[in-house]
């Protein structure tokens, strides 16, 4: 009786972590072009925070992935839970700084950004860690209810910003930080306790000694970062492809709450879809759902249609969100796990940073419809690598 207790507290636990997670990703991402176009930015210019951000991420993740897999390391709860704390400060300098000056402004915010891309694979493994210690963790159930708080999180600041000002953006940023940071030190996490042979054998490993132990993985990594460049660019510059379409940021908001809710059923009923067809197919299904929406974002000309290209949110964010999870902690070892994860999170913020950098360049030198066709490309591109490569 008192372990199921522990376990369903557990995912309640998880589903807030995930929650709050979510909420920073609606104010900080899909929001971002709306806040620092208002503060004097270009395109461009947020298209390098975007990358700069991305750059910073990728670039630390990995090192303190490897650091986190030592069983010397401190737990991952730790790690995660200083990392909220800083973006907390940061995001309470950006209310500060507002419409002060546009550099501090970019500076800061994206400071946020980077911790909100850094925090991805350490999010996941803490519910992934204590799955593979045996808890009852639905994890697929917690992501979807982050999705839930994130779809309704982007429907406020939608309804907010037309009347409160695009200081509700970073007000919310420094608000979901700080919830999320007592949510990760509440959540009873505990580091995985290695064997003998384990410990021997924990010594950290470079890039080149884990890709070559794992070298079908990496081409796959190439062809997820491929989609997530073809889906930052879209979720990246959503606002000036809805101005095209005839909206604004009402409909900024409106837009990203329909994709929170379409892409949930997926994410609840992955474990019986697991039964039904192993984490390759899925993987490969995701791929060519999220090409479909590129294409259909490029060729649509009205907020209509484009309202009816969100479908494909569902087979495509709404599997890609979760399906890698799962694909790394199948096909990676134990040992690994972290780096795994790690490695697949930087295929995010990778495809952010090409898009960031090549997204708003794209929108000033030649138009949206220039950025939509790069986007298609780099979708189909990657639909096609992991048609190819994701294993069974």
């Amino acid at each position: 009786m008192k372990s199921q207790t522990v376990n369903r507290s557990l995912t309640a636990s998880y589903s807030l972590v995930q929650s709050f997670y979510w909420i920073n990703f609606s104010s900080a991402i899909a929001f971002s072009s709306v806040y620092l176009l208002d503060c004097g930015l270009t395109s461009a210019q947020i298209g390098m925070i975007m990358a700069a951000s991305g750059i910073t991420a990728a670039v630390v993740q990995p090192i303190v992935a490897a650091y986190a897999d030592r069983p010397t390391a401190p737990s991952l709860k730790m790690i995660v839970a200083v990392t909220c704390f800083a973006a907390l400060l940061m995001g309470i300098a950006v209310c500060a700084a507002h419409r002060r000056s546009p550099f501090l402004t970019g500076l800061l915010f994206g400071g946020c950004v980077a911790a909100l891309q850094f925090l991805l694979p350490f999010i996941n493994s803490l519910g992934t860690e204590m799955l593979n210690q045996g808890y009852s963790l639905n994890w697929g159930l917690s992501r979807g209810i982050g999705s839930i708080v994130y779809a309704a999180a982007s429907c406020l600041l939608g309804i907010l910003v037309p009347r409160s000002g695009v200081i509700a953006i970073p007000v919310c940023i420094a608000l979901g930080y700080g919830v999320l940071t007592f949510c990760v030190w509440r959540y009873p996490f505990q580091k995985r306790a290695l064997t003998d042979a384990e410990e021997r054998k924990a010594e950290p490993s470079s890039p080149a000694v884990f890709f070559k132990e794992y070298p079908r993985f990496l081409i796959v990594l190439a062809g997820t970062a491929m989609l997530y460049v073809s889906h930052a660019l879209i979720n990246t510059f959503l606002y000036q492809i809805i101005q095209t379409k005839g909206g604004g940021s009402a409909e900024v908001g409106l837009i990203t709450s329909m994709c929170g809710l379409i892409e949930i059923p997926p994410m609840l009923l992955f474990a019986r879809m697991l039964k039904k067809a192993g984490c390759g197919f899925w993987f490969k299904i995701c791929g060519a759902a999220i090409a479909l929406k590129s294409i259909g974002t490029l060729l649509v000309s009205s907020m209509g249609a484009l309202y009816a290209v969100q479908l494909f949110q569902m087979l495509g964010w709404g599997l890609i969100s979760i399906v890698p999870v799962y694909y790394v902690n199948q096909v990676i070892r134990a040992k690994d796990a972290i780096k795994g994860q790690a490695y697949m999170a930087m295929t995010y913020t990778i495809g952010s940073v090409l898009a960031s950098l090549g997204g708003g360049a794209l929108i000033d030198l030649a138009g949206v419809n220039a950025m939509l066709f790069a986007a298609a490309g780099s979708g189909l591109a990657g639909a096609v690598v992991i048609c190819i490569f994701a294993e069974r």
